[in-house]
Parts: C-alpha cells; sequence; structure tokens
C-alpha cells in the first residue's frame, strides 16, 4: 500500500530491498561478494526508487534507538544477513545492526541531499563499512570495490 504522496508503503519497499540483496548475493559463494553484492543492489534500488528508499531509511537512528517495531524488525533482518557466515568480528567495531542502520543514515542522507540519480558513487564506500569489522581494512578495501563482484 502507497502512502499519501505516491511512494511506497514500508512493507512493500522492504519487500523489495529483501528481494533485491537476497537474488544479489545468492549469486556468491563467498562471504566477502555476498556482502558486497548486497550492499550493491541496495544502492541501485535507492537510486531507482528513491522515495522507496526514504520510507526505509528515514530518520534511521532515532527509529532504532525508539526501536520503532517495523524498523526494527528490518535492522535485524539485514543485520542477521550480514552476519551469517561472517568471520569473527572485530569488537572494537560497530556490530552489525549498527553497521545496518549506518548505512540506512548514509543512504537517507544522500537522497535528501538530492544526490539519489549519483548513488552508486558511493556503494564502495558503503561496501567498505559492511565488511570492515569483520575483514579489516585491507579485506575490506579489496572486497568493496565493484569488480570483487564482476
Amino acid at each position: 500500500m502507497s502512502d499519501r504522496r505516491g511512494a511506497p508503503g514500508f512493507a512493500e519497499a522492504r519487500a523489495r530491498l529483501e528481494l533485491a540483496v537476497g537474488t544479489a548475493c545468492e549469486s556468491h559463494e563467498e562471504w566477502s561478494a555476498r556482502i558486497t553484492a548486497g550492499v550493491y543492489a541496495a544502492i541501485e534500488l535507492a537510486a531507482a526508487d528513491p522515495d522507496g528508499a526514504l520510507v526505509l531509511t528515514k530518520q534511521a537512528s532515532a527509529r532504532w534507538r525508539r526501536r520503532e517495531p517495523d524498523f526494527a524488525s528490518m535492522v535485524i533482518c539485514f543485520a542477521r544477513r550480514l552476519a551469517h557466515g561472517a568471520p569473527p568480528a572485530n569488537p572494537r567495531l560497530p556490530d552489525p545492526q549498527v553497521v545496518v542502520v549506518c548505512l540506512a543514515r548514509q543512504v537517507n542522507q544522500r537522497i535528501e541531499a538530492g544526490h539519489a540519480a549519483q548513488m552508486m558513487e558511493i556503494a564502495p564506500d558503503l561496501a567498505f563499512l559492511a565488511l570492515l569489522p569483520f575483514v579489516g581494512f585491507s579485506g575490506a578495501q579489496r572486497w568493496s570495490q565493484p569488480s570483487a563482484v564482476a
């Protein structure tokens, strides 16, 4: 169901995101490649449907702090996907749930700044952010590039 402005509702936007990320991840066996592909798929979807992305990412930090049920459920879902099959995380770095919220905030800020059309420019940086707690700086740097999942 769409809201009054014609943007998709939360459940609809989340379902599209889960499908895009899941499809991208399925095509890779290596954990780092799966995560990078999933991040790139999420960013591509945000660029193609910024209104839908805003429904999911608006006020991400505040919604997470309040544990808004729909938002918290989405964060937990993607955090589980991020952690599944991952190498041990560095405990000094953000946990998977915090990483997912950070990714949502970055997507939201980019769209609200009017840069949805250039969203793919930040895909390597967001993939790096997702990978860093698990594979360290050099691993995240290597795996976050588009060529790593080509």
